[in-house]
């Protein structure tokens, strides 16, 4: 298989940036050409070639140059230089197996999306059981139920607070969620039993109501999800 490469080529010992070269190796003949110019062909057989730190180190017709390519792996697995050289065989060992691509990251095995599309829903729940609080305020006036209004209202913050602990991912959040639903259903209970069959009462019960099946059906999903 043919190696055709760029490269620099300069006299051992000497400094400097060297000369731009073509290298190539094929069927056993290295050739290296400066512009439309040959610099030398050689069969391998003939010169002494050793890996040096960087590149390659050419005995060629009594002179010694050194060679530097792009494509130095190539050039040695070309030349059989790979087994002379462990800085090469490493060289060639990663060229023959690249590190796959990192797969994305994803928390939670791949739940971040589902986990903010929870937390969205849980903090609409809680401002829904916030709102039934500020109608069961007002309601209550009339007297006759709605003694836990407050409650309600902080109950509907305390949802929504779990909400953005619930969209930072912390471990913690849905067991807090479902000790908040809790909370907040025994009050609905113990508070409805005491209420009068008023409008405004069906419709601060009606929001509280909604943001509780949507609290429970966000903890009970999330729940099926990690068992999955």
């Amino acid at each position: 298989m043919a190696v055709e490469t760029n490269g620099t080529v300069q006299m051992r010992g000497d400094s400097g940036p060297g000369v731009n070269v073509v290298v190539s190796v094929d069927e056993g003949r290295l050739r290296i050409l400066s512009g439309n110019e040959l610099v030398g062909e050689w069969e391998l057989e003939e010169i002494g070639v050793h890996a040096l730190q960087d590149g390659f180190a050419i005995r060629a017709e009594g002179e010694e140059f050194v060679l530097k390519a792009s494509d130095e792996v190539g050039l040695a697995e070309e030349m059989g230089l790979v087994a002379a050289s462990p800085r090469l065989a490493r060289k060639v060992a990663v060229s023959h197996n690249p590190e796959p691509p990192p797969e994305p990251m994803l928390a939670e095995d791949g739940s971040q999306e589902q986990s903010n599309v929870d937390a969205i829903a849980f903090a609409l729940g809680g401002v829904l059981v916030l709102l039934g609080g500020s109608f069961l305020r007002i309601a209550s006036a009339t007297g006759g139920g709605g003694e836990f209004w407050l409650s309600f209202i902080f109950g509907g913050l305390a949802m929504v607070a779990v909400a953005f602990v619930m969209s930072i991912g912390a471990r913690w959040a849905r067991p807090v969620a479902l000790l908040v639903l809790v909370g907040v259903i025994v009050l609905f209970g113990l508070d409805v039993s005491n209420a009068t069959a008023d409008a405004s009462y069906l419709t601060a019960y009606g929001f509280i109501a909604g943001g509780l099946v949507v609290g429970v059906a966000v903890v009970f999903s999330g729940t099926r999800t990690g068992s999955d």
